[in-house]
């Protein structure tokens, strides 16, 4: 196993708990997304699906392999964004498995994003 990959599995890893930790949070209220949680789930089958096609096209070597490291970096960035920056609720994502979560994923997104995006360069 090449480190893109395993830096690929360990950021979708952490990008799926912080997702099942949204269900818990119920996002859909914090970000006033309409539909609550029908649409909710229905928003989370292509970025599950993407995730898991990523990992076949990181794993077999394609040349799409890095534009899959890039957006899959860029997606263990945006929680860290949405949850620190722009949406902060002290009761939300604080507990300490969260920021564990939160911060493992955008150190792991930001190691995808620049491996994927110097490869690719």
């Amino acid at each position: 196993m090449n480190l893109l990959t395993l830096f690929y599995i360990l950021n979708a890893t952490l990008l799926i708990l912080h997702e099942i930790e949204s269900g818990y949070e119920r996002e859909w209220k914090i970000l006033k997304l309409p539909g609550e949680i029908t649409s909710f789930l229905i928003l989370h089958v292509p970025i599950i699906f993407v995730l898991f096609y990523g990992l076949l096209e990181v794993d077999q070597l394609s040349n799409f392999r890095f534009i899959m490291g890039l957006l899959t970096g860029l997606g263990g960035i945006i929680p860290f964004l949405v949850h620190k920056i722009f949406v902060k609720r002290e009761e939300r994502f604080n507990l300490l498995i969260s920021n564990i979560i939160i911060y493992s994923n955008i150190l792991t997104g930001i190691i995808l994003f620049i491996s994927s995006l110097y490869f690719l360069i």
